[in-house]
């Protein structure tokens, strides 16, 4: 098992992307800071920052997930964009820029967020053909850390409930983008037999981080929401649709007939054809 970094990028050739942030931030006098896939630091936040700024009192430990999101909250405007890595075609994190502001939306507000959406694009491109260069010169291995299979993540996966999984989806949220993106493209591909490698790929992660860190976010591993999502659309055509338990299973990518059923009744309690003959629809979803 693989996983990119982006620390020992940032740190290395005499932390010159480091260096590089810095006095982009100074000279344009901003903050700038770099956050990998789980929305945490992976280093300091460089630039000129009040004492009161609520960036200055944020550390690595930091969830910046929602940052976004509670921008006005924290005084700030805010923009970033997702660093890529090319020798590995992966997402590794994202550069992020922000700006301490008074109040809430305004038109003044408005320009200053163009302008940072246009100072994240280029330190993006910064950051990403810089990087290209570090890793030709140094080695992609360099700044790979191999993992042994842990089997706690093997227990973690049998300990998910099928049964519960149709409830939980009804409540789970993220506010992590590429979790988001993931499960657009998995709502978006229910009739197709995808697998966890697709859908990582999709969002440029490695199939192991982004299976962990699936999991971490939605509380589900990427098998058993998949599973549940194709289980809730088949209730639905089970309920509003004339077709039969063959064609739904054909539809939602099931390999037999014989699975779906056994699927179904697994997330369900009840197979697809009592079900359907049956009152049991606001009993489970």
């Amino acid at each position: 098992m693989e996983e990119f970094d982006l620390q020992s990028l940032l740190s290395s050739n005499d932390k010159m992307l480091i260096h590089l942030l810095q006095s982009y931030a100074e000279t344009n006098e901003i903050a700038v800071f770099v956050l990998g896939n789980d929305d945490h630091l992976q280093e300091g936040i460089f630039g000129i920052l009040s004492e009161s700024s609520a960036l200055a009192k944020m550390n690595k430990k930091a969830d910046l997930s929602k940052l976004s999101v509670n921008k006005y909250k924290y005084n700030l405007e805010y923009a970033d964009a997702p660093l890529r890595i090319a020798a590995i075609n992966q997402r590794v994190g994202k550069i992020c820029v922000a700006l301490d502001v008074d109040g809430g939306p305004s038109s003044e507000h408005l320009v200053i967020m163009q302008k940072l959406q246009k100072q994240v694009a280029y330190l993006k491109l910064l950051i990403e053909n810089v990087s290209k260069i570090i890793i030709q010169i140094r080695g992609i291995d360099n700044f790979i850390i191999k993992y042994a299979l842990d089997v706690n993540d093997a227990i973690d996966e049998l300990e998910d409930s099928e049964g519960k999984a149709l409830q939980q989806i009804k409540v789970m949220s993220t506010a992590n983008s590429s979790i988001i993106s993931a499960i657009e493209y998995i709502d978006g591909n229910l009739d197709k037999r995808l697998t966890l490698d697709q859908v990582s790929s999709k969002v440029y992660l490695s199939d192991y981080y982004f299976s962990k860190l699936f999991k971490r976010e939605t509380g589900l591993s990427f098998s058993v929401y998949l599973n549940a999502r194709k289980i809730q659309k088949a209730m639905i055509l089970l309920r509003e649709s004339d077709k039969s338990v063959k064609e739904i299973s054909d539809e939602l990518g099931f390999t037999r007939l014989s699975y779906f059923s056994q699927t179904f009744k697994k997330y369900t309690g009840i197979a697809p054809t009592k079900y359907r003959t049956e009152d049991n629809h606001n009993k489970i979803i």
